[in-house]
Order: structure tokens, then C-alpha cells, then sequence
């Protein structure tokens, strides 16, 4: 049957989203572009991974990190604040240490295949025209190929991230928007 072959190729493509308490050892990755940003407020550190990305954020004596990887491929649960599978539309928020504040909105999309090519060469154009963090490539175990873009707006007391993160082998499109905000005192 078409539908339970669909749903088997969806279950196979989804992210997951794990919010961890601590920084990450860059070893538990396979890192394919990365970015410092470091602002009075905060310092982060921006990693393309094979499938995913990981975002680590420290304002003060608060790190925090967002890890979104592909089938659930957690580098260990020590210190793991939320696992989270980016299935459909999601928003979450969440406030760590009384000075960081995070929010994350997460869209997963089948496509069809030519909406699927239409949308892949779309975000890959606007990606090298305005030169934003990418990589593509083949995902492990003859998981098909992959492309991860990245739009990183820095501002003095926030990081904005949009992700785009494409599945060849199943049509999937999860796009996310992480806003990670230093609560200022007195806010």
C-alpha cells in the first residue's frame, strides 16, 4: 500500500531536537562548516553536522545547547534538558537559568518529488546568493543525500537561526527558528 510505504519513509527522515544544559564536545560530530559569534552578552558556537545542527550558547555562567540531528542520534543524555521529535508544526519556549531565554518553532514537510527539486534549488540558490553556512552531502548507511542551510542573524543580546534541513531520499523539509535571547536584568 502507497500510504504505509509513505509513512515508513517519513518515520525514517524526522529530526530530533535535544536542549542540553552544558557544552558539547565538538568529537561527538561529524562537523561540516562552523561559526564563532561573540557579543558582549553572549558567546556561541554554530556547528553544520551531517543531517543536522548544533547551536551552543553561553551568556554568563548559563551554557546552553540546541542539537537537531537526524533519526535521533543523541550524543548522550548527560545534562539533556528536552528531546524532542520535529514531527508537523511545533513551538516550544523555555527559560534557562532565569538569564536565557529560548524559543524554537519547528515545520516538517513532505513533498512531492518536483516540489521537492523546485524548493531544494530554491534554498540553495538564496543560501549562495546571500552566502549563508551550507552543506550537502550523503548521510550514512545509504541514507541518501542531504542539504542543511543555515541564516544566522547576530544582534547584541539575541541569536536568531533559521534552519533548512532537506532529505533527498524521503522529500522532507524541516525548517526551524530558534530565537536564544540574554534576559536582560531588570526585564
Amino acid at each position: 500500500m502507497p500510504t504505509n510505504n509513505r509513512t515508513k519513509q517519513r518515520r525514517s527522515g524526522g529530526l530530533t531536537l535535544l536542549l542540553y544544559q552544558r557544552a558539547l564536545h565538538p568529537e561527538f560530530f561529524k562537523i561540516l562548516a562552523s561559526e564563532p559569534v561573540s557579543r558582549r552578552a553572549y558567546e556561541a558556537d554554530i556547528w553544520l553536522v551531517e543531517g543536522g545542527h548544533v547551536i551552543q550558547f553561553t551568556a554568563g555562567k548559563t551554557t546552553f545547547a540546541e542539537v537537531i540531528v537526524h533519526n535521533n542520534e543523541a550524543p548522550n543524555d548527560r545534562n539533556l534538558l528536552q528531546s524532542i521529535q520535529c514531527r508537523g508544526e511545533k513551538y516550544h519556549e523555555m527559560t534557562v537559568n532565569g538569564n536565557v531565554r529560548y524559543m524554537i518553532s519547528t515545520q516538517e514537510e513532505q513533498l512531492s518529488q518536483t516540489l521537492y527539486d523546485a524548493t531544494r534549488h530554491e534554498i540553495s540558490t538564496y543560501a549562495a546568493k546571500r552566502e549563508l553556512m551550507s552543506a550537502e552531502g550523503q548521510l550514512p548507511n545509504d541514507a541518501g543525500g542531504f542539504l542543511s542551510v543555515l541564516d544566522i542573524e547576530r544582534r547584541s543580546h539575541e541569536l536568531l537561526v533559521q534552519s533548512f534541513h532537506l532529505f533527498d531520499e524521503n522529500q522532507m523539509v524541516i525548517k526551524t527558528q530558534a530565537i536564544i535571547e540574554v534576559i536582560k536584568p531588570g526585564s
